[in-house]
This record gives structure tokens, C-alpha cells and sequence, in this order.
């Protein structure tokens, strides 16, 4: 699946799905999953990297720990850690990989030899290649190494990573990380105990990810990534991982989303059977797979940036309730309700087919067979007409040898469309005028005359006088009354005319789909034997994929053999394919390895491999071609093009192999053997010295206190894949805190036209448009004066709680005489503004509603008010001990509000704001415990209690002997001193330039 499409496909049809996230107003989540291939290949290389660019391993080791350590330090997650690394991949995988692998090697290779052409010094180091990030490889299986000392480090030196469960499947472990992470997550779930209010956040780059988060059916679910751009801004997105921004996409809002998408379903009888977001989730999930994935290709002509996706909502929406039910019956696909899906949606073949033969005689006869059946036809040179339009043509010929210029010629109001037509024809042959008129019943008729000749010749100015060009005009007359004379009459029924062009135009079709199969497969539709074992193989791998997603690897060998997808009108031919998959066993590292890489990766295979992917007498050489096709198939990007490579024949590849298995080394061997999942703990009492796992680089851990042990997935023993809601679990807007909902406010949704702006330019498809439903009432200052010096929640939909202390309109602010006090209308104070104020407030309004319907695809109104907020921004104690939420002014996040789009309250407040009354003393600080001392007298110094008398603690204070130095003015006073600083407003006011 195309990543960046699909993703801002659904960011512009869905506006706010996502949200760029600060430190303040990140949710709590309890288990943070890191697919670890994405940070491997963003700390090793860049797309944009110069083929001179050198990176050495340990600068490389170093950025994937300060990612993870960033990510990490980002969520906080409460109970679970898991690193998952891509694995040996099931067989259908690794024909992507090999694709993308031998493109990644040819495109270095010519990038490097356009450097070398150009006069660029090389370095003497090999440039790193990417394909080492493959399990198997010695580049794996250090960093293997590396992430275990890091977490050993981590775990027994920061106390955020000991209160949670670290895990690490690394390239050993077989399959792809996702799906380990989705594994962990679907056996979790099928636990008797398990919480239905789970708060899981993935972190990864694949598109498939959206479609592995939705079908947890876990609605607190949110995808972490880095900030997508397009374009120019996408040059000039800093590189560095401080600068970089981060995104959350809320799985829960996606869900809502395509909840009004498919909101007519739910209209009361819409459907005979009930209907259930969770199964419209499932079969959203399949229908996603025509657009193409991992494992197999999209169908011909569906494409997600022309508009795929939408059409086929249109056709599901049609289809469903004749389908009596859902197609994807929890990752198992009903094959009839399949077939009418596939029938509905083949319907766009005739829309590309025709687009493509839009000149061609018979579309033209066919779009004339649409609407009027039998008009004129031309058979070997001769006219043909019907014996009706035989006596139309006398009825014409009379009204022109009258040749009376100011009559007119009314036919009748029963005119056949197919007659009507052919009238056209032959007034615009004869050069007379025609139009369609209403008479006086109402009724509309054909009307013909001389009126435009007549007009004509007296623009020109050329009247009866020009006697020659009006004898060429008769004359020209004569020979289309002639030609129509001698026209042979042939009465055909509409029925007869309409069946005849249909079945010229299924011949023109069925040729056309029999081009795509002997341009892409070198066969035709006459092979029909070909065609079934295609259209099988294409269905075997939908369900095959949707076990992939609800149940794992159902087969570890089973692939889709074939570069192309069939045409959509022919995929029902494979319906009766066989489902049984057999298990099988995943291949090992050596094997993928030399299944995936080109000979020009070579380096990071066994020496013992080489000759079998170099040596011309190889077996297995013909796996290897140096040159290939790249076919962009439709695609407008290089990068999608289908790289026409030989698919892997495993038992050559395996037997090839088996020849060469004695040469490996036992370190060679070592690598390619299976491993194990691990689970890293703090144990307290442990402290051991790890050792380094880069000398020079990395130190020893001197007192390490982790301990590995294997990580036991949830057993599943007696227990079924559980597929749906959980019971107890929080939707819309009762979901827990940070987890936005559309449904805070009253709104409804519609698909429009909106030219939604969400990544830096208008987008051209359509969006779904929220529209808040309550916002003139919302809006009003009388409304909105209220709730001053009330707590609210602002930021709709993605709500943080606020304290409001001023309510604003285009005339005046309004604030409270006493903020302590009751808010009554004796206590708020309106101050007026001045003319500037006036003008600020209207370019405020305007941009937050601008905003909202640009940005979020939201119609929040005219904003008549706008409320003024402090923003909540944690727990103070009081002096009696209570615990207090704070709010305070925050720099850089907004504090000015549309009044409609503020929520008073929430259902789940968020656990970590929530004040308490003051505990006594000895609850509070117990007898022993080590606390902080934070009075006037030795502030900051540690202190411990050593007893209690009411509601006081005696306590014993550290304090240093002697004066503590001063030492922070000094250090200031020196940097001031070297490096004097200024702001630039002053630099340009000393220049007499212009601040800006």
C-alpha cells in the first residue's frame, strides 16, 4: 500500500484525525509499541543521502538509541515496552522485499556512477547499504548486541524504565514487527481479564498500521509518527531529532469517522440485519486490500490518488444491503457476498475502458445506442433509416422546396428520441435552424426554420445579388436531399438495435481486458485454465492476508506468484479456490537472504553464497538478472513501479543452498538460527558488571541490575481469537482523557468539496465535514459570561482543560471584579475596546473559524465570542497540605477560544489532574521516609522523618558544613562577559534597519 497516499488520503478525508503533540498534551498510555524497522533505516540513511556520504556503525548505534530514548521519554508508557524488529518474513512478504531490495541496490549503484562521472572523490570506506537491515546479516544481529546493552543500561539507571515490562524481538525472532506487536495485542485480548480500556500507541511508518490498529478493535489506540510533508516543505524539514515533530493519529476519531461515512446504513431501514460498526470496520479493512498491500497487488485501475478508496465506500454502501450481511465475518471472507461486492465495483472497468476508447466508431454507436437506438448508420456507404424517419425526411424536404424563408416547420410533441435525433442530423446537413420549443400545452417539440440562413446573409451583406454562391448553396441542398432519397430503409425494434450495439460493445471490451492480459501475463483471455489460476491464486491471497491480520501466518510458503493483479470483473472466476493452507515452516535468515538480495548486496551474504549468485553456471543464476524491467503499470511515481523480477523457486533455492552449508562458519551458523523474544526486569538486589558491547565506544555497566529472561506470549490455550469490543470498554465521547471524540459537541457529517488544507496546499477530493450543530446559541457573549472563572475544556476535539478568565466580543471584554467570588452579573466588568481592539478581535474570529473549516474540516459558525483562557498545567500543594490543579499562562500555546467549540464537561477526567483534600501528616510523610525539605532554611536539602507530634513532623535536615559557594552568577557573569549577547531588534535598531 502506497504509504504516503494512504495516509494523506485519509488526513484530507478525515481532517482531524491527527494531532501534533507537546509535552503537556500527550495522553497517558499504558503500552507503547515501537515496529523498530522505521528507526533503523531513519538512523542509518536517508532517501536524499549523497553517494559520498559516510556514517560510521557506532554514530549509527548511538542515534537508534537516542530515538528510542526519545520516544520513550514522549509517551511514558505505564506497563508495557515492546521493541519489535522485522524477523524472517512469510514467503507472500518477500516479494515486496526483494522488489524494494534489488531497486535499492541498482539505484545506489548508478547514483555512485553518476558521482564518479561527475569528477566526486569517493571515500575509501564502502558506502552502507541498506539491504544489511535483513535478518541474518552481521549488521543485525551487533545491533542485536547493542540494543541489549542499551536496554541492561537503561533499566538499571533510569527509574522511568523500571515500573514497566521491556520487551525486544529482534531480527532472530521470526516475522515482521508489526505483526509480532499485533500478535502480543490479539492473544492479550482474548485473556479473560484483559482491560477493555487499554490505551496501546504503535509507533511506525507503514500504512498498514491503521488497518492493524483498527481491527484490535481497541478504540484508545493512537499511531505515533514523525511529521508528514509534501512538496517544498518536505526539503526543508530539519533532519534532527530535536527539531523534528511528532504526530498522534487517533484511531478512535478514524473510527467515528467512518462511522458518518457509512451513517446511511444506519437509517432505519437501510439494512435488514443489524448494523455493527465493528463488522463495517472489518470489511472496511478488506475492501483496503484492492488498493494493494504488502503481499498483493492492487486491482487494475484502483488507485488510491485517484480516488479508489471513495468509489469503493460508494459501491459497499449499495451493496451491503443486498448482501444480507457482512463480507469479512471476523477475518473470514463470505465468497458470495464477496462476488456481489466485485460485480458492483467491475462497473469501473466500462468507466476506463471507455475513457481510453472515447474516439473509437463503436463507442460512438455505443453512447448512440444509449440514446436513441437506431438513428442513421452507415452499412458499406449506404444511409440507413427507419420507415418513420423515411416520412420525417419527405415531411423536411417539402418545408425546404417551399423555400418560404420566415416559415417555420413544428413537428410533433411524440417525437421518439431516436427521431428527434435524426432530425438534428438532418437539419444540420441541410443547414436550416433547429430548437426545442414549448407549446401551449406545456408540451416540448422540435421547431425548424430558415431564420439563421436569412440572418446570415444579411450580416454579410450579401443578399439575392451574389447569385453564384446561392447556386452552390441549392446545389449542395440537392445533393443531401439526394443522398437521403436513396437511403435504404431497414426497420429494426429498439430492442434489436440496443442488443446488437451491446454485444459489439462487450466484443470492443473484452478485447480491451484481453490487451492488459497479454501485455502483463503474455497470455489471453482465451487461456482460460491461465485465468483460473490467477483469479485463485489473487483470491487465495485475500484471505490469506485477512488470516495474516485476525490470526497470523496461516502458511508459511504460500505467495501470490504473479506481478499483477486480475481485472476486477474476472476475480470472481477464482471464488472457488481452495482455502486449506498449510502451515509450513518460515525459511531461515541464509534462506531469505538469498531469496531477497540482488548479487550487487552480495557483501552481506556468507562468502559460501557468493558463486551462487554470481558464477554463471550457477543453478539458481537466473534469480539474480543484473537488468531489469521497471513497469510503472499506472503509477505515477518512479518508486511504485513493479520491478519485473523472477519470483524465487524454493526448492532450487533450498537445494543450491544445501551445497554449500559446510563452508559457513560457526559464527556464519550461529546467525542463522532462530531466537527468542526477551524480557528485561529490574531486580534490585543483582548488580553485576556488563560488559561493553562496543570497547572504546560503549563503557562496562558497572552495577547493572537487569535480568533477561524469554518473554512468554498470553496463552491461548482453550481460549478463541476474540475479534470486536470488549464489554466495559469507553466510546465516543465517554472515552478516557486524551483520547479525542467528535461527539463532545452536537454535530452532524457530510462528504463535500471543502478544499481542506492539511498538508500546506487545498486538497481536491472530497472531505468529511463536521458541523457543529448548537454554535449560534454557543456563541453568544451572554452564553459565554457564564462560565467565567469556570474550568472548561478547550481545543475541540482534542480537549485540555482550562480555567476561563475573560469573555471577549467585538465591543468589549468582560472580566471578573473579584475572580475569588460567585460569577454573577454584579461581578463581571465590561471594558470596551478601542478601535485597534475592535480590528484585532474581528482578525481573530475570522482565523479561528478559518482554521477549523481549513485545517480540521470543522463549520464551527460565525465566532461572535471568543473566551480567554489559562491553561491547566498541574497539581500544587496548598500550605494545608491539599492538592490543587494550577493554571497558568503557557508560552507559544494558544489561549483564545471560539465560545462554541468549548466543552464545560467531560465524563472521564484525566487521572493525574484530580485534587485532593489534604492527608495527615503521618499518612502523608511517614515515619523514615526520604523526602525533600523546601523551606526558607537549607532549601532543597534531603531530609528524613524520624517522627510525629499532631500535625507536624520531626525531621532530620543534610545539610553541607560550611557556606555553600555561589557559584551559578559567576559562570552567568563569564558567559555574558565571552559571548555578550543581543537581540536582533536591537542589532537592527543600531543599524537603523528595519526589525523584520
Amino acid at each position: 500500500m502506497g504509504v504516503p497516499k494512504f495516509f494523506r488520503w485519509m488526513s484530507e478525508r478525515y481532517p482531524a484525525i491527527s494531532q501534533l503533540i507537546a509535552e503537556n498534551r500527550i495522553p497517558e498510555f499504558d503500552c507503547l509499541y515501537l515496529d523498530m524497522n522505521g528507526i533503523i533505516h531513519n538512523c542509518t540513511h536517508s532517501d536524499s543521502d549523497s553517494p559520498t556520504h559516510r556514517m560510521t556503525e557506532d554514530k549509527m548505534f548511538i542515534a537508534i538509541f537516542n530515538y528510542i530514548e526519545h520516544l520513550f521519554g514522549k509517551i511514558k508508557p505505564k506497563q508495557l515496552f515492546f521493541m519489535a524488529i522485522d524477523g524472517v518474513a512469510p514467503r507472500a512478504k518477500m516479494n515486496q522485499q526483494r522488489a524494494r531490495r534489488f531497486r535499492t541496490a541498482l539505484d545506489a549503484e548508478t547514483a555512485r556512477e553518476k558521482a564518479i562521472a561527475a569528477g566526486h572523490e569517493m571515500p575509501k570506506e564502502d558506502a552502507f547499504d541498506s539491504n544489511c537491515i535483513t535478518p541474518g546479516t552481521e549488521f543485525m544481529a551487533r545491533l542485536t548486541q547493542q540494543l541489549k546493552y542499551f536496554i541492561n543500561k537503561k533499566v538499571s539507571e533510569d527509574i522511568d524504565w523500571r515500573g514497566v515490562e521491556v520487551v525486544l524481538s529482534g531480527h532472530e525472532v521470526p516475522g515482521e514487527g508489526e505483526h509480532k506487536v499485533m500478535e502480543y495485542i490479539r492473544q492479550a485480548k482474548s485473556q479473560p481479564n484483559y482491560d477493555p480500556n487499554r490505551r496501546h500507541c504503535l509507533y511506525g511508518l507503514d500504512a498498514d498500521l491503521i488497518m492493524l490498529g483498527l481491527l484490535s478493535h481497541d478504540p484508545h489506540f493512537c499511531l505515533l509518527r514523525e511529521e508528514v510533508t509534501f512538496g517544498r516543505q518536505n526539503q526543508k524539514k530539519s533532519k534532527e531529532l530535536e527539531h523534528q515533530n511528532f504526530y498522534l493519529m487517533h484511531l478512535c476519531i478514524v473510527r467515528e469517522y467512518l462511522e458518518l461515512e457509512f451513517q446511511a446504513l444506519k437509517a432505519p431501514g437501510a439494512l435488514d440485519f443489524k448494523f455493527d460498526m465493528e463488522r463495517v470496520i472489518d470489511d472496511f479493512i478488506l475492501m483496503a486490500f484492492f488498493v494493494g498491500n504488502d503481499f498483493l497487488p492492487n486491482l487494475p485501475h484502483l488507485h488510491i490518488n485517484e480516488g479508489a478508496l471513495a468509489l469503493m465506500f460508494g459501491v459497499y454502501k449499495s451493496v451491503l444491503p443486498k448482501a444480507k450481511g457482512y463480507i469479512n465475518e471476523g477475518g473470514v471472507i463470505n465468497l458470495d457476498r464477496l462476488e456481489l461486492l466485485l460485480d458492483e465495483l467491475s462497473h469501473v472497468e466500462y468507466r476506463f475502458f471507455e475513457s481510453e476508447n472515447a474516439d473509437a466508431s463503436w463507442f460512438k454507436g455505443k453512447q448512440m445506442a444509449k440514446e436513441d437506438v437506431m438513428d442513421r448508420t452507415k452499412k458499406k456507404g449506404q444511409l440507413v433509416v427507419t420507415t418513420a424517419q423515411k416520412e420525417l425526411f419527405r415531411l423536411v424536404k417539402r418545408f425546404v422546396n417551399e423555400d418560404e424563408k420566415d416559415a417555420v416547420l413544428d413537428l410533433p410533441t411524440t417525437l421518439p428520441a431516436r427521431d428527434r435525433k435524426f432530425v438534428e442530423e438532418l437539419a444540420d446537413d441541410l443547414h436550416l435552424q433547429w430548437k426545442s420549443v414549448v407549446n401551449d400545452q406545456g408540451d416540448r417539440h422540435l421547431q425548424l426554420s430558415f431564420q439563421g440562413q436569412a440572418e446570415q446573409k444579411g450580416q454579410d451583406g450579401r443578399g439575392e445579388e451574389d447569385d453564384d454562391e446561392d447556386e452552390e448553396a441549392q446545389l449542395a441542398i440537392f445533393r443531401v436531399l439526394k443522398r437521403y432519397e436513396k437511403a435504404q430503409v431497414v426497420d429494426v425494434t429498439a430492442e434489436e438495435a440496443q442488443s446488437k450495439m451491446e454485444k459489439k460493445y462487450e466484443e470492443q471490451f473484452q478485447q480491451w481486458k484481453n490487451k492488459h492480459y497479454t501485455s502483463k501475463f503474455e497470455w489471453g483471455l482465451d487461456s482460460e485454465e491461465q485465468l483460473r489460476k490467477l483469479t485463485e491464486n489473487y483470491v487465495q491471497g485475500l484471505q490469506w492476508v485477512l488470516y495474516y491480520y485476525y490470526r497470523g501466518v496461516a502458511s508459511w510458503p504460500w505467495f501470490y506468484g504473479y506481478h499483477y493483479a486480475p481485472m476486477i470483473s474476472d476475480v470472481k472466476k477464482g471464488l472457488k479456490a481452495n482455502m486449506e493452507f498449510k502451515l509450513g515452516q518460515p525459511f531461515r535468515p541464509y534462506q531469505q537472504l538469498m531469496g531477497v538480495l540482488p548479487d550487487r548486496s552480495k557483501k552481506i551474504v556468507p562468502t559460501a553464497y557468493h558463486d551462487l549468485m554470481t558464477n554463471p553456471s550457477s543453478p539458481i543464476i537466473d534469480f539474480y538478472p543484473r537488468d531489469f524491467e521497471l513497469d510503472m503499470n499506472g503509477k505515477k511515481m518512479e518508486w511504485e513501479a513493479v520491478v519485473k523480477i523472477p519470483f524465487i523457486d524454493e526448492k532450487r533455492l533450498l537445494a543450491a543452498m544445501a551445497t554449500k552449508e559446510q563452508n559457513l562458519t560457526d559464527a556464519e551458523r550461529a546467525r542463522n538460527e532462530f531466537g527468542v523474544t526477551l524480557n528485561f526486569t529490574y531486580a534490585p538486589d543483582y548488580d553485576f558488571v556488563y560488559p561493553s558491547s562496543l570497547p572504546g565506544v560503549f563503557p562496562d555497566l558497572p552495577h547493572c541490575k537487569c535480568v533477561e529472561n524469554i518473554f512468554e506470549l498470553p496463552t491461548m490455550e482453550g481460549l478463541d481469537v476474540y475479534v470486536g469490543l470488549v464489554d466495559g470498554v469507553k466510546l465516543g465521547e465517554a472515552a478516557l482523557a486524551g483520547f479525542p471524540s467528535l461527539q463532545t459537541l452536537p454535530i452532524s457529517g457530510m462528504l463535500g468539496f471543502h478544499g481542506v488544507n492539511v498538508f500546506q496546499q487545498d486538497s481536491r477530493n472530497e472531505s468529511m465535514v463536521i458541523t457543529l450543530m448548537d454554535s449560534e446559541t454557543a456563541s453568544k457573549v451572554e452564553h459565554a459570561k457564564t462560565k467565567l472563572g469556570q474550568a472548561v475544556h478547550v481545543g475541540y476535539p482534542f480537549l485540555q482543560e482550562a480555567k476561563i478568565t475573560k469573555v471577549t466580543d467585538e465591543l468589549f471584554d468582560y472580566v471578573l471584579a473579584d475572580p475569588h467570588a460567585e460569577t454573577t452579573a454584579a461581578n463581571i466588568i465590561p471594558k470596551p475596546h478601542s478601535p485597534a481592539k475592535i480590528e484585532a478581535f474581528k482578525k481573530k474570529a475570522d482565523r479561528i473559524e478559518s482554521f477549523y473549516s481549513k485545517r480540521l474540516g470543522t463549520v464551527i459558525g460565525t465566532v461572535e465570542t471568543l473566551i480567554h483562557v489559562d491553561m491547566l498545567t498541574g497539581l500544587i500543594k496548598t500550605d494545608s497540605g491539599a492538592t490543587i490543579k494550577q493554571y497558568e499562562q503557557i508560552p507559544g500555546i494558544e489561549t483564545d477560544y471560539a465560545a462554541q467549540t468549548i466543552v464545560d464537561q467531560v465524563i472521564s477526567e484525566d487521572q493525574r489532574f484530580i485534587e485532593r483534600a489534604a492527608l495527615p501528616m503521618a499518612e502523608e510523610f511517614p515515619q523514615d521516609s526520604h523526602i525533600f525539605f523546601l523551606g526558607e532554611f537549607n532549601y532543597g536539602r534531603p531530609t528524613v522523618v524520624i517522627g510525629h507530634e499532631g500535625e507536624t513532623a520531626e525531621i532530620w535536615v543534610s545539610m553541607v558544613k560550611g557556606h555553600e559557594p555561589e557559584f551559578g552568577r559567576a559562570i552567568a557573569a563569564r558567559a555574558e562577559q565571552t559571548t555578550p549577547y543581543m537581540p536582533s531588534y536591537l542589532v537592527a535598531k543600531n543599524l537603523s534597519l528595519n526589525p523584520l
